[in-house]
């Protein structure tokens, strides 16, 4: 492949992959949970709104995975810095919706299912070489 088509392929990669990321989990925690928070969201909408949000960082890492046609890791590696970064900004800011466990478990989960769903891409039988 050509130099030009891969970093090409690489940047599209991470910016699909994450603003599906993001869309995702907005229509997750905002419209479908309204407003999914530890502190004033039920058990069940917990657990089901934790559910959903690793399964759209699946989808996303599928996507990404399927655009760099399986041969690249690098745009799981800035999208899992990003969420890192978004992790960091905030703890910084105090921009929490329940405890400091609570939510690093959402973000350590959002980047296993990224790297899940590549796993996934990389293992579909019909994805390009």
């Amino acid at each position: 492949m050509n130099p030009r088509t891969r970093i090409f392929l690489t940047m599209l990669a991470t910016l699909i992959g994450g603003s599906s990321l993001v869309l995702y989990t907005t229509i997750t925690e905002s419209i479908i949970f309204d407003n999914l928070s530890f502190c004033t969201s039920s058990t069940a909408d917990l657990t089901l709104g934790s559910a959903t949000l690793f399964t759209s960082a699946i989808i996303a890492g599928f996507i990404a995975t399927l655009i760099v046609v399986k041969d690249n890791f690098v745009p799981h590696i800035f999208i899992s810095l990003f969420l890192v970064g978004k992790l960091c900004f905030a703890a910084i800011c105090g921009q929490w919706h329940g405890p400091l466990w609570f939510e690093t478990g959402l973000h350590l989960s959002l980047i296993g299912g990224l790297w899940l769903g590549r796993y996934g891409a990389v293992k579909f039988p019909l994805a390009p070489f």
